[in-house]
């Protein structure tokens, strides 16, 4: 076994024992099984350039079009019919509407071409288009998918969720369901619809299904303070949910708008290019047949790719970075490769350029490596131990780096469980979500603050402006004593607390009159064995305390 194939073994073995802690909530008999996706899913939607208009004769002309321009050969092989397709006959059973009169038949026609069947439907009564959902049909309705050959089945929740536990069941339901039929069929969430805002972000979805929407649907453009989300607005809340990803848990940052001509060409470069190092899908959704050819050579990317492809599966982790808005600031990603590479992504989220860096240090890999450009394959460096570069606005810069003998626990120290006591300052940008955007205030924001811990909080909490903070770590479930730290010059003021979306509760917080200091109160959070979300919100009027940092006791 040569040095490589060592390297190789470490790193996934390293890797292997942390996403075992991280999934905790999996169910004993999911976690002795192998995910039905090692690596995101690539392929092909009709809705967002389409819509209700697709058809089954129009689906087919996509799979002959990607076949013809290369798009199935570089990776792209899920072809997937999205809302409005389906009807319930007589005996109510599902079946295609005229506009897809033979399903079985475009299965067929799909898989004799190289590629892979996918379908939607929504667990309610009705889909978000108002056709027939599948409510209490999951068993024959399974069935009847397995029987056209289906391969992947995007299920969106269209309606108001009771609770969050409440839709994780029936999204466990179906996948019950696509197990019994015996036929591996991926099922694709997106818990975020309907009036389920927020959903995706704030529990880990692994437990039931092989990857989740996390966020809202996305939109044709960089930035929104309104439904539909931007490209920064995604990568602002997906890039902080490292820890709860990897084979059979991948976060789905929603579908490519390349090509579609609401973007830049530096906003399309930044789009593809945090999407694989961030291991979305990469499910595009541009008319194959008249992609521009800069567009289309993006979307086969061979480099670009392989870091999404990579089998060890993994998102990569924000390392550096400062968000003083919601749209601006900057992050560093650094993500495991399974030959013992490093993949390092600096983006820039700001309005004008700036110079960015990173070295290997910066995630603890000692020596130099070679630095090559992911965009042209063209080195830029070599012998060396660090980076920087110019990145312009909206831009992303993307280096995978060949260092002999990188340490296979290099990214396991960023997701290491520790059952000790532990601070997390809520603008860190590996962890923090600011939510609430559509606001006149453009949400919940972080900025500045002298006398902070970090030297920043988050403030203008309340309504639906939220904070969330991921990655929070309890060895052993329990109910724990955790510090928060605020500030609050006004008077005294309330918010909500969640932990995984789930056990809200009302705490107050002593106002002193002054801006420039710090207090604390102790919460009782109840925290789950693994990673937990944590959030603040004021559902009561008013604004919550503005927020510096939680302090999580010992755990073990």
């Amino acid at each position: 076994m040569n040095r490589s194939t060592r390297m190789r073994r470490a790193v996934a073995v390293a890797v292997a024992g942390v996403l075992v802690a991280g999934l905790g909530a999996v169910p004993a008999a999911a976690d002795t099984a192998a995910p039905l996706l090692q690596v995101p899913p690539m392929g092909w939607n009709a809705w967002n350039t389409y819509g209700c208009n697709a058809t089954q004769a129009l689906i087919e002309s996509v799979a002959d079009s990607m076949a013809a321009n290369g798009m199935r050969d570089a990776g792209y092989r899920y072809v997937n019919v999205d809302d409005c397709w389906m009807t319930r006959d007589a005996n109510g059973h599902l079946t295609g509407n005229s506009n897809y009169p033979d399903l079985k038949g475009l299965g067929d026609y799909l898989h004799a071409r190289g590629f892979k069947f996918g379908i939607y439907e929504s667990p309610g009564a009705k889909t978000c288009a108002g056709y027939s959902g599948i409510a209490g049909h999951e068993t024959d309705d399974a069935n009847t998918f397995a029987s056209w050959g289906v391969d992947y089945l995007k299920y969106d929740y269209c309606e108001s969720a009771s609770s969050l536990s409440g839709q994780a069941a029936d999204f466990a339901r179906m996948r019950s369901a696509l197990q019994a039929t015996g036929r591996p069929i991926v099922l694709s969430i997106n818990p975020n619809s309907g009036n389920n805002t927020g959903a995706g972000v704030v529990r880990a979805w692994g437990d039931v299904s092989d990857q989740a929407r996390s966020t809202e649907d996305i939109g044709n453009q960089w930035w929104s303070q309104s439904w539909p989300n931007g490209i920064a607005n995604i990568v602002s809340e997906n890039a902080t949910l490292a820890w709860r990803a990897g084979p059979g848990s991948f976060n789905d940052a929603d579908m490519l708008e390349i090509g579609n001509g609401g973007l830049s060409t530096t906003e399309e470069r930044t789009h593809f290019a945090m999407w694989a190092m961030m291991a979305s899908p990469l499910i595009a959704s541009a008319n194959p047949a008249s992609v521009n050819a800069t567009s289309l050579a993006l979307l086969k990317n061979p480099r670009l790719i392989a870091i999404d492809q990579d089998s060890l599966g993994l998102q990569g982790r924000v390392v550096a970075g400062s968000r003083l808005v919601n749209s601006s600031g900057s992050l560093v990603l650094a993500k495991p490769l399974s030959n013992g590479d490093v993949a390092f992504a600096l983006y820039n989220g700001s309005d004008s350029a700036q110079t960015l860096s990173t070295s290997l240090a910066a995630v603890g890999v000692p020596g130099t490596g070679t630095w090559t450009d992911q965009y042209n394959g063209a080195v830029v460096q070599s012998g060396a131990a660090s980076v920087a570069t110019q990145v312009p606005a909206h831009g992303t810069a993307v280096y995978r780096v060949t260092t002999p003998g990188a340490p296979a626990s290099w990214y396991t120290s960023f997701v290491a469980a520790t059952a000790g006591a532990h601070d997390y300052e809520a603008e860190d940008p590996a962890r923090s979500i600011v939510a609430g955007r559509w606001t006149t205030n453009s949400g919940a924001v972080f900025s500045a603050c002298s006398v902070c811990s970090g030297g920043e909080k988050v403030g203008w909490i309340g309504g639906t402006n939220k904070l969330h903070l991921n990655g929070i770590y309890a060895r052993n479930a329990g109910t724990y004593p955790v510090t928060v730290q605020y500030v609050n010059g006004g008077g005294d003021r309330y918010a909500t607390t969640w932990t995984n979306g789930d056990n809200p509760q009302k705490v107050s917080f002593h106002g002193n009159g002054d801006w420039n200091s710090t207090q604390t109160t102790t919460v009782q959070l109840a925290l789950k064995a693994g990673y937990n979300t944590v959030s603040f919100g004021n559902e009561y009027g008013g604004w919550a305390p503005d927020i510096d940092k939680i302090s999580v006791p010992a755990t073990g």
